[in-house]
């Protein structure tokens, strides 16, 4: 007895003409170590990590601000230059390695897609779909039937492939192709967004700063380094910062105005935490506040009144050279000290709150006898607004105002708009690959003795996303409606 020979298993989806290629690569390709997935894992983990970094420390800010925010551990920040991490040899190249990551695996990827799409198998047999399709006797010869078939497909809204061996007509029809693009499209989109980190982060193509603005004043916005304007200056007209009982910020914001070289206002915005100004590829962020010095009102025993301007260093602390109010005769000198932005005042006693520039006290040390040559300060009490201090030559102390700093952090970035359409073509990518479904219909047409015998194979669409199969439709739609037992029921479905 002979072995019965059975049809051959068909790839419905990448049936090629021809077996696939054996690998003949050596055992290790550097092309596909670059563009593997484990490489990407591994630069994606350093990358995250290097920019937790960046965000928990302090960037872009002058080595005596690094000092005030990081104390001990600024030596050993600005030493390893973590200060300015994201411009550092080691972060732009895992920027580099990563963009050539998604450029060798998108070009693979498209290849791939391409080389399947040419090689596809179109043309078959009635006998390669016997056992997988299912079957029905159309009335009319053969070229009939295929005019009939072809318009059926079309109306499905598929895309129509046809081929001819023999006797025999195949068709191979889909719909949803956009979606074997959707994870190429995606990893584009990703290249494009750290290409355009890489550029936005290389020395020479972005620059950044950090002002410090009073109100009613105009700073000019320089290349990061002293002398190299931009033609652009920013002006702030209103700082605000508001702190509940404990001293927690709940808001600071600043009214700022962009203006040109010439003076002419380019955009006006109140900015705040997470709300900057953007002006093409540059932005403006709320960085900080500080208290940069303060006034203290003297009134001497005859009446006449001195303004004393005590102003502040980068760390936040009251600066030497304006510390101590010399006497004009044979008055006390005076000297500050200590100088607490927020604090709270019980009898004699300060209790420190937060670093809000919101109600500050300083300590006031009173000499006498300064004009007899004495250097001998003594404690005379701590100066809050609100309260006088009484001294021993009859001249009382008040406050007269503070001066409140808005810190202002620039950054040019001219890879934002890069990042921008990443994103945009990273979403349309994923978009097509989960919402875009690919389906596909084989059918095969051969001479039958009572007309044309037609094999329809197929994948049914998951429920929700694409009702009915495209089998089942097709054959419905070829059907006589006056017939419907034309169907032979025996073959598989």
């Amino acid at each position: 007895m002979e072995p019965q020979v059975l049809p051959p298993r068909i790839d419905l989806v990448n049936s090629n003409s021809s077996p696939p290629p054996s690998d003949s690569r050596p055992s290790w390709d550097p092309w596909l170590v670059l563009g593997g997935a484990r490489f990407a894992v591994v630069l994606l983990v350093v990358w995250a990590l290097l920019a937790s970094l960046g965000t928990i420390l302090p960037q872009g800010r002058p080595p005596e601000e690094t000092h005030r925010l990081l104390g001990p551990w600024a030596h050993l920040v600005l030493f390893l230059g973590l200060d300015d991490l994201y411009t550092s040899p080691g972060f732009l190249g895992v920027l580099a390695f990563l963009c050539l990551n998604l450029a060798i695996s998108s070009v693979r990827r498209i290849r791939r897609v391409r080389r399947e799409d040419r090689t596809l198998k179109i043309a078959m047999s009635a006998r390669d779909l016997a056992g997988i399709s299912r079957t029905l006797t159309l009335p009319e010869d053969l070229s009939q039937a295929s005019e009939r078939v072809e318009a059926a497909l079309r109306s499905l809204g598929l895309r129509v492939r046809r081929a001819q061996t023999g006797t025999d007509i195949s068709y191979y029809a889909e719909r949803g192709r956009w979606r074997i693009w959707g994870s190429t499209w995606a990893h584009l989109g990703l290249l494009l967004v750290f290409l355009g980190a890489l550029v936005g982060h290389w020395h020479g193509w972005s620059f950044g700063g950090y002002l410090k603005i009073l109100e009613g004043t105009t700073q000019e916005v320089t290349r990061g380094v002293p002398g190299m304007p931009t033609g652009l200056s920013l002006k702030l007209h209103r700082f605000v910062v508001v702190g509940d009982e404990t001293g927690r910020p709940l808001d600071f914001s600043s009214d700022v105005e962009l203006l040109d070289a010439e003076g002419k206002t380019l955009q006006r915005q109140t900015i705040r935490v997470n709300e900057p100004l953007e002006h093409g590829a540059t932005t403006f962020y709320q960085a900080g506040y500080g208290l940069a010095g303060f006034r203290i009102q003297r009134t001497d025993a005859q009446g006449h009144v001195h303004l004393w301007k005590v102003e502040t260093d980068v760390q936040g602390r009251v600066d030497p050279w304006s510390s101590v109010l010399l006497p004009r005769g044979s008055g006390s000198a005076f000297g500050v000290q200590d100088l607490i932005p927020q604090a709270r005042l019980e009898g004699d006693q300060v209790h420190p709150i937060s670093n809000l520039p919101l109600a500050p006290a300083v300590a006031v040390f009173e000499n006498p006898r300064f004009h007899q040559g004495s250097q001998d300060f003594q404690p005379l009490g701590w100066l809050t607004p609100g309260r006088e201090l009484q001294a021993a030559d009859g001249s009382t102390l008040r406050f007269a105002g503070m001066s409140v700093y808005s810190g202002i952090q620039y950054r040019h970035d001219p890879g934002y708009p890069l990042v921008v359409a990443g994103f945009v073509v990273a979403t349309l990518g994923l978009g097509m690959a989960f919402y875009i479904a690919h389906r596909r219909v084989r059918v095969v047409l051969t001479p039958d003795r009572l007309g044309t015998l037609c094999l329809v194979s197929g994948v049914a669409g998951p429920p929700g996303r694409d009702p009915g199969d495209l089998p089942t439709r097709l054959i419905r739609r070829l059907t006589p409606a006056s017939d419907p037992d034309r169907e032979d029921t025996h073959a598989p479905a």
